[in-house]
């Protein structure tokens, strides 16, 4: 008996001091247990409720010699039962963290604030006058004595409770306003009720004390004195600050609104003492104290911005991303402009590893460069962050921008008495995009013609385009700069079903794809949104249709073009194998290109619509096939010989001699082969300290590609050829192939394997018959 009232009254003070920690274990009940809890606190706080009242009563008869009235007592008796009732009704309705407490605390709350009307004007003074000066023990004594404060200050506890329930459960910055506005409505409207029954003023003293002590109770501020006691012999005695920080009010009180000062110092106090423990002690803030949050994320910045100011060279940089590892455990409390500058830091630190362990000066300071550029955009960044995460990050990377700036000022010393690297401006595997430096994107005039001539068409539907090429032959470098190749009308919207999240879903598509399509609008400076994820969810179609009459509308307005480009489109027909599409995006793109003026549908891939299983001609009508195959010589010459401005490598015999014609005569032009010739061209003769290519070089940097550019090689071989071309192939490197093969040797000269020359088939690149050669590819 004894363990269960000492059980329910440790419960009631959780519902009141620790909400917290009392929703958690609620949550954990079933329906009945919840109501038999109920029911049993419910007792226990009206007889707590009872007894208090009684106590305020005989206690404001001794010192004031109010009489005593029955009625009154008999009707602020009753009072906390019937908030008891409205607390089970609320609890079992709304089914919410915090019912049970809304119950209790309202029952504890409603019941005591008897002694309000009961007690007298004297005992209002004094009540308030304890509830204010002297905290928690000193009021409550002070203020049954006054037979007011008490009732105040514990009737507000309804109010708390409910402030930080519905902080749990929908914000807390939401629950906390809310709880001050009801309580300080609680305290006017308990004012006024004792105005009705008595003296207008006593209903006044009551309404204005029930606003200040209740302010005064759910902020805790008489919980600073004691914080403060304990930080400060932390810091100056010699007693374990972990002992202290545990007895300290922020393990006291879960909701302790009030910000505790120097609560920020005490954790970074805890860390110098001990790291492991001192996180595990701002882990702790984080997560159960979410209104003292605040100063656990100040002391996480100081101690991120500690660590990474220590990082003094630009060889202990690309320590950074280790350095700030621990912030992984607090990923979810930390804020996103703090996220954001993290991540920023961790690129950064990358940027560095990578000029270090650069082997080539012009990588070096090509690298320097963009780490140097990154700086200034990382500064502009900073400066428009609010808060201290912008002003603290901004000193440090001021001070790693002067390291960068004093490296770059060393290595040019160094660089000006050394070989003069070859700049290596080639690339090879990614899309190339076209710059003002830069001429590495060379050629496809024919290709661009041809798109602009059908899009300056003058018939209202303009037709599909379809750009068909086979592998590496640069149909994504077209793509990705056809914003730079076509007149500003034209807005292309690049979509690469590679990325998976085209194809997750149906909704997952048709928001992709106008978000796509709105990025594309803003990058040319129109102001323009796509609808969220979650209208696509339901009639992803119609919700799609309707924000595309919209778009067309700006487009028709702004006489603008939007070119909506679907690289690798079979990875298109793979999702819609598998399930994760259907056909019905098909008909989409069929109804754009039949009904939008405003929008053409381009498609890039290494298929005709022949090889795929889908019909594609069915939805895709009137569709323009443009072809792109290899550069022509002249392009392949400038790409080998200028590809950007300054390039100091020469060629033996210059550029149509022999030298430059081996580079040729081993790639045929093909514009992904190409560049990986040269890029290791270049990276050999930078070993060598030379700057002038003989055919021998050109030899050697061709033998390094069947290793360099294996995947390509592995592709084509394994994915796009069958066994019987395979076999066909074998036969024409031996040189005994014969007739007889006409199916095989017409899908090797489509897939562009085989050429006729004269009469005789051979391999249309060299390096490709290199390649089968080398990895024994013959048996």
């Amino acid at each position: 008996m004894f363990n269960d009232i000492k059980t329910s009254l440790l419960q009631i003070y959780q519902c009141i001091f620790k909400p917290i920690t009392f929703t958690d274990y609620e949550n954990s009940l079933d329906k009945k247990s919840k109501l038999r809890l109920l029911l049993k606190l419910s007792l226990v706080s009206f007889i707590f409720s009872i007894f208090t009242v009684s106590t305020i009563r005989i206690i404001s008869f001794y010192f004031f010699k109010v009489l005593f009235d029955w009625t009154f007592l008999i009707l602020f008796t009753l009072v906390p039962l019937c908030s008891v009732v409205v607390g089970i009704v609320v609890g079992i309705a709304r089914g919410k963290a915090g019912g049970i407490a809304y119950g209790i605390s309202g029952g504890i709350a409603i019941g005591i604030a008897g002694g309000i009307a009961i007690g007298i004007a004297g005992g209002i003074a004094i009540g308030i006058a304890g509830g204010i000066a002297i905290g928690i023990a000193g009021g409550i004594a002070i203020g049954i004595a006054g037979g007011i404060a008490i009732g105040i200050i514990i009737s507000i506890a309804r109010c708390i409770t409910f402030g930080i329930s519905e902080g749990i459960s929908e914000g807390i910055s939401e629950g906390i306003s809310e709880g001050i506005a009801l309580g300080i409505f609680v305290s006017i409207a308990l004012g006024i009720f004792v105005s009705i029954f008595f003296d207008i003023s006593v209903g006044i003293s009551v309404g204005i004390s029930g606003c200040i002590s209740f302010l005064v109770f759910y902020s805790r501020v008489f919980y600073i004195l004691p914080h403060l006691i304990q930080y400060f012999r932390a810091k100056f005695s010699n007693d374990n600050p972990f002992r202290l920080f545990r007895k300290s009010p922020i393990y006291w009180d879960e909701i302790i609104i009030y910000p505790l000062p120097f609560l920020t110092d005490f954790l970074l106090l805890l860390t110098e003492k001990d790291r492991n423990k001192g996180l595990s002690e701002i882990e702790f803030v984080s997560a159960k104290r979410p209104t003292q949050r605040k100063a656990a994320f100040n002391a996480l910045l100081q101690i991120t911005i500690n660590d990474l100011s220590k990082l003094e060279s630009i060889k202990a940089i690309p320590d950074a991303s280790g350095n700030v590892s621990f912030l992984s455990s607090f990923e979810g409390f930390l804020p996103k402009e703090f996220n954001r500058t993290l991540r920023i830091i961790d690129d950064l630190s990358i940027d560095v590893r990578n000029y270090l362990n650069s082997s080539s000066n012009y990588n070096k300071l090509k690298n320097l460069n963009n780490i140097e550029s990154d700086f200034i955009d990382i500064k502009k960044s900073l400066i428009a962050t609010k808060g201290p995460v912008g002003v603290k990050f901004l000193s440090l990377v001021e001070t790693w921008s002067q390291i960068i700036e004093e490296e770059k000022k060393q290595f040019k010393r160094t660089d000006m008495d050394s070989f003069e690297e070859i700049p290596n401006p080639y690339i090879f595997g990614n899309p190339v995009k076209a710059d003002n430096s830069s001429r590495l994107f060379v050629g496809r005039k024919d290709v661009v013609e041809l798109i602009k001539s059908n899009l300056t068409s003058n018939n209202s539907q303009k037709p599909a385009l379809f750009i068909y090429g086979r592998r590496r032959v640069g149909k994504s470098s077209v793509l990705v700069n056809l914003h730079k190749l076509l007149e500003k009308q034209y807005i292309p919207a690049y979509i690469d079903f590679q990325d998976p999240k085209y194809g997750e879903s149906q909704p997952s598509f048709c928001y992709n794809l106008s978000k796509v399509i709105c990025d594309s609008l803003n990058d040319r400076g129109f102001s323009f949104e796509n609808p969220p994820l979650g209208s696509f969810q339901s009639n992803s179609f119609t919700t799609l249709g309707n924000w595309l009459d919209k778009t067309e509308e700006l487009l028709e307005k702004e006489n603008r073009l939007v070119i909506i480009c679907f690289d690798e489109y079979e990875k298109m027909e793979e999702c819609i194998q598998n399930g994760s599409l259907t056909t019905a995006i098909l008909n989409q793109l069929r109804n754009i290109i039949q009904h939008r003026k405003y929008f053409v549908v381009l498609i890039s891939g290494t298929n005709e619509f022949s090889e795929l299983k889908i019909n594609w001609s069915d939805y895709l009508i009137n569709t323009k096939l443009i072809k792109i195959g290899y550069l022509s010589k002249d392009d392949a010459r400038t790409l080998i010989t200028n590809p950007i401005d300054d390039f100091t490598l020469n060629y033996k015999g210059g550029q149509d001699g022999e030298t430059v014609n081996q580079i040729i005569n081993l790639t045929n032009c093909q514009p992904y082969l190409t560049q990986a010739v040269c890029f290791e061209l270049v990276n050999y003769l930078n070993s060598q300290c030379r700057k002038e290519a003989c055919i021998e070089d050109v030899d050697l940097a061709a033998q390094k590609v069947l290793g360099s550019a294996n995947a390509y090689f592995d592709y084509i071989w394994n994915i796009e050829c069958t066994d019987e071309e395979k076999e066909f192939l074998h036969k024409m490197i031996k040189n005994v192939y014969g007739e007889g093969n006409e199916r095989e040797i017409n899908s090797l000269l489509r897939k562009e394997f085989i050429e006729k020359v004269d009469g005789i088939y051979k391999f249309k690149v060299e390096l490709v018959k290199m390649w089968i050669k080398k990895n024994s590819l013959l048996n």
